[in-house]
């Protein structure tokens, strides 16, 4: 179970970043100009406005590692990461996903509004809507997953004993 689960979870975020890229290197630019992509970018040369697919193979690159790094810490034997925790740290992952995703397409969407003064920033947005939906959401999650984790500890040490206490001092309390 926890294999599929790990599965699932990293094939999530490899969907979030892989979205997040095409969003950053094609749809957005070409939903916000109104234009095919082809014919947005050729007007942005003319303008002196820099299109660059860079950001959105990194932000993919970067977000398949992540979930490469994850995917490992949560079958790996040497980190004994609970359930909650590796929770935790995949929504952290999606939830820093939307800032990330908003700073690498920045430079696309700022060259798009100064080539085209009618620009449509709705329409890109929309586009992104989804990932920021999702991205709120795992924050969330992050932290409802963070404090059950950290109340689970506090849990689990005030029933632990005390070093050298014996059974009999634990009862009376001597």
């Amino acid at each position: 179970m926890r294999a599929t689960a790990v599965l699932v979870g990293a094939a999530a975020i490899v969907l979030f970043v892989v979205w997040g890229a095409l969003l950053i290197n094609d749809w957005a630019v070409a939903a916000a100009s109104g234009l095919p992509l082809d014919e947005t970018v050729a007007a942005m040369e003319r303008a002196d406005q820099p299109y660059s697919a860079i950001a959105g193979v990194l932000f993919a690159v970067f977000g398949a590692l992540l979930a490469i790094a994850w995917a490992y810490l949560m079958r790996s034997r040497h980190f004994a990461l609970s359930t909650w925790a590796g929770l935790a740290f995949w929504a952290a992952i999606i939830a820093f996903g939307a800032p990330a995703y908003f700073f690498a397409s920045f430079g696309n969407l700022n060259s798009v509004g100064d080539t085209f003064f009618d620009w449509n920033a709705g329409a890109a947005f929309a586009l992104a809507l989804p990932l920021y939906l999702v991205s709120g959401a795992a924050a969330v999650l992050t932290l409802v997953a963070f404090v059950l984790a950290l109340l689970r500890f506090s849990a689990s040490s005030r029933q632990r004993p005390e070093p050298g206490a014996t059974p009999a001092t634990q009862r009376t309390g001597q």
